[in-house]
């Protein structure tokens, strides 16, 4: 899903995508997670800038709106 945002003016893109990792034991709740990446132009290619955990890896969340609000957080501290 790709939600249009306008921070300070500006407007980003925002996309979240489901994540399904991949374990053991396939019946530990949650089965999903969602990642969350960003551009600032319309017409990219939908590779925009990945959020990340302190290792570096995509950091997770258990549904869509909580993606999309650590994003309107973290995007007011970048923009």
């Amino acid at each position: 899903m790709t939600e249009k945002l306008s921070i300070r003016g500006k407007d980003v893109w925002v996309m979240v995508e489901p994540f399904i990792p991949h374990r053991a034991n396939p019946d530990i709740i949650p089965t999903e997670y969602f990642k969350v990446s960003y551009h600032l132009d319309e017409s990219a290619d939908g590779k925009g800038e990945m959020f990340t955990d302190t290792n570096q890896q995509p950091k997770l969340f258990e549904s869509p709106v909580a993606a999309l609000e650590y994003a309107n957080e973290k995007l007011m501290e970048i923009l």
